[in-house]
Protein backbone atom coordinates (compact mmCIF):
# COMPACT_ATOMS: atom_id res chain seq x y z
CA UNK A 1 0.00 0.00 0.00
CA UNK A 2 1.06 3.55 -0.63
CA UNK A 3 -0.50 6.93 0.14
CA UNK A 4 0.31 10.38 -1.19
CA UNK A 5 -0.53 13.72 0.31
CA UNK A 6 -0.63 16.43 -2.33
CA UNK A 7 -0.22 20.17 -1.85
CA UNK A 8 -0.73 22.40 -4.87
CA UNK A 9 0.13 25.87 -6.05
CA UNK A 10 -3.51 26.76 -5.50
CA UNK A 11 -3.23 25.70 -1.84
CA UNK A 12 -0.30 28.07 -1.30
CA UNK A 13 -2.02 30.92 -3.13
CA UNK A 14 -5.21 30.35 -1.11
CA UNK A 15 -3.32 30.37 2.18
CA UNK A 16 -1.44 33.52 1.19
CA UNK A 17 -4.74 35.22 0.36
CA UNK A 18 -6.11 34.19 3.78
CA UNK A 19 -3.07 35.92 5.32
CA UNK A 20 -3.57 39.04 3.19
CA UNK A 21 -0.41 38.33 1.16
CA UNK A 22 -0.30 38.57 -2.62
CA UNK A 23 1.93 35.95 -4.24
CA UNK A 24 2.63 35.25 -7.85
CA UNK A 25 2.20 31.73 -9.16
CA UNK A 26 6.01 31.52 -9.48
CA UNK A 27 6.43 32.48 -5.81
CA UNK A 28 3.88 29.86 -4.77
CA UNK A 29 5.74 27.25 -6.82
CA UNK A 30 9.01 28.36 -5.21
CA UNK A 31 7.44 27.80 -1.79
CA UNK A 32 6.29 24.31 -2.77
CA UNK A 33 9.75 23.39 -4.03
CA UNK A 34 11.39 24.74 -0.89
CA UNK A 35 8.96 22.76 1.30
CA UNK A 36 9.79 19.63 -0.66
CA UNK A 37 13.56 20.20 -0.33
CA UNK A 38 13.33 20.79 3.43
CA UNK A 39 10.56 18.26 4.16
CA UNK A 40 10.86 16.52 7.53
CA UNK A 41 8.71 13.40 7.68
CA UNK A 42 8.55 13.68 11.48
CA UNK A 43 6.87 17.08 11.20
CA UNK A 44 5.03 16.80 7.88
CA UNK A 45 3.41 19.70 6.05
CA UNK A 46 0.39 21.56 7.40
CA UNK A 47 -1.27 24.90 6.82
CA UNK A 48 0.98 26.26 9.56
CA UNK A 49 4.03 25.01 7.67
CA UNK A 50 2.84 26.82 4.55
CA UNK A 51 2.33 29.99 6.65
CA UNK A 52 5.96 29.85 7.78
CA UNK A 53 7.23 29.54 4.21
CA UNK A 54 4.98 32.37 3.05
CA UNK A 55 6.27 34.57 5.86
CA UNK A 56 9.88 33.67 4.99
CA UNK A 57 9.34 34.57 1.34
CA UNK A 58 7.67 37.88 2.25
CA UNK A 59 10.51 38.72 4.66
CA UNK A 60 13.10 37.94 1.97
CA UNK A 61 11.15 39.97 -0.58
CA UNK A 62 10.91 42.94 1.81
CA UNK A 63 14.60 42.65 2.68
CA UNK A 64 15.67 42.75 -0.96
CA UNK A 65 14.12 46.19 -1.52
Amino acid sequence: MEINIIWSTEDVLHQAKQKGVKLTEDEANEILLEMERKHDADIGISWETIDVYIDDLVDARDYSY
